[in-house]
C-alpha cells in the first residue's frame, strides 16, 4: 500500500507535519501547460500510484513542474478523497490563483483548518472559504464564500486580519468571532465571543461599526443599516463542538444549522415561521426526529416529511 492515503488523510484532518504538508501542497499546486498525460481513467491502485509517483517526484526535484494539467489533477484529487473519506470527511481543496486556494467543507461534517499565521478556522459542513496560502502585504485577508465559520485569529497589530463575505469586511486584529452568510437568507450575521471587531460594506460607504463581545450585528442584504443585538457569543460558536445551542434564535436560521448538521432539506409552509423566535439546546448525539419533536413541543409548531424534505407547520389545533 503506498502512503498516500495515509498522508492525504492526515492532511484533510489538519495533522500533517509542515514538511508533509509541503509535499502534499508543492505536488498539489504546481501545473503544467505542455503535457499532454491524462490519469483520471485509472482504475484506484494505478490512480493511487500515479498520485504518489509525482509527489515524490515534485518533492525529489522542487523546480521541476508538475506535468499533469491541472484539470486532471483536481479530478484525481477529488476522487482519491471520495474514495477515502466516504463515511467520514469528503472535502475539495483547489487552486483558485496564485497564492490563494478555495476550500469547502462536506456537507455532512465541519473542518477546521489553521492559517499561515497561525489563525484556526472552523468552517461548518457545506461552507465555502478563500484564503492565501501564505499571507503577504500589510493585512491578512480571506473570503467566506459561502455558509458559516468561526475564527481564533492569530493576534498581530503589524497586520489585521479582514474577513470579506459578500459586500461586507469585518476587520480585527485579534479574536475569537464568527460569520454566518447562507444564500437562503437575506442576510448576513457576525458575532463576536472574545475580542472585537469592526464591520464595513460597501453599501454604508466606509462607516465601520464596532462589534464588541457577545454582541452580533445584523446586516441586510443591500441596506447600508447595521443593526446590533446582544447574544451569547459561545452559544452562536457551539456547532464547532457538536452541539446546537440556541437563545432567541430564528427558526430560519435555526433550520439551515439542522440541515448542515443532520443533511436534510428543511423548509416552511408559511414563510412568517421563518422569523420565529426559539431557545433550544441541542446535544450532538440527539437524532433529527428528537430534535424536532422537541422544537414543535415548545413552540406549537408541527412537522410532515416529504420524501427527504422536513416542512414546519404551525399547529392547528
Amino acid at each position: 500500500m503506498h502512503d498516500i492515503k495515509k498522508l492525504l488523510k492526515k492532511y484533510v484532518a489538519g495533522n500533517c507535519t509542515p514538511e508533509e504538508q509541503l509535499l502534499v501542497e508543492q505536488w498539489y499546486q504546481q501545473e503544467s501547460d505542455n503535457s499532454k498525460a491524462d490519469t483520471s481513467g485509472l482504475p484506484f491502485e494505478q490512480l493511487e500510484s500515479a498520485i504518489w509517483q509525482q509527489i515524490q517526484q515534485q518533492t525529489a526535484t522542487p523546480a521541476k513542474r508538475v506535468t499533469m494539467p491541472r484539470y486532471t489533477l483536481l479530478k484525481i484529487a477529488a476522487s482519491l478523497l471520495l474514495i477515502i473519506g466516504a463515511g467520514t470527511l469528503i472535502w475539495l481543496l483547489r487552486p483558485a490563483k496564485e497564492n490563494m486556494r478555495e476550500i469547502f467543507a462536506s456537507t455532512t461534517k465541519p473542518l477546521q483548518l489553521t492559517l499561515d499565521d497561525g489563525t484556526r478556522v472552523w468552517l461548518n459542513a457545506g461552507g465555502g472559504l478563500r484564503y492565501p496560502a501564505r499571507f503577504t502585504g500589510d493585512a491578512r485577508k480571506i473570503e467566506l464564500l459561502s455558509g458559516e465559520m468561526c475564527l481564533d485569529v492569530k493576534q498581530d497589530p503589524a497586520r489585521p486580519f479582514i474577513v470579506k463575505s459578500g459586500d461586507v469586511n469585518t476587520r480585527v486584529l485579534g479574536t475569537v468571532f464568527n460569520v454566518r452568510m447562507y444564500p437562503q437568507l437575506a442576510f448576513l450575521q457576525v458575532t463576536v465571543q472574545q475580542g472585537k471587531v469592526a464591520v464595513q460594506s460597501n453599501a454604508s460607504k466606509g462607516k465601520e461599526v464596532v462589534v464588541l463581545p457577545d454582541e452580533q450585528l445584523t446586516a441586510n442584504t443591500g441596506s447600508p443599516a447595521f443593526s446590533k443585538t446582544r447574544v451569547d457569543g459561545a452559544a452562536i460558536n457551539s456547532w464547532t463542538t457538536g452541539k446546537l445551542l440556541f437563545n432567541n434564535e430564528r427558526l430560519d436560521v435555526i433550520a439551515l444549522l439542522l440541515e448542515t448538521k443532520y443533511n436534510r432539506k428543511i423548509s416552511f409552509a408559511d414563510t412568517s415561521l421563518g422569523a420565529y423566535r426559539i431557545t433550544a439546546g441541542i446535544e450532538p448525539a440527539d437524532s433529527l426526529s428528537t430534535v424536532l419533536d422537541m422544537l414543535c413541543l415548545a413552540n406549537k409548531l408541527s412537522y410532515v416529511t416529504e420524501g427527504q424534505q422536513i416542512i414546519f407547520r404551525k399547529q392547528t389545533h
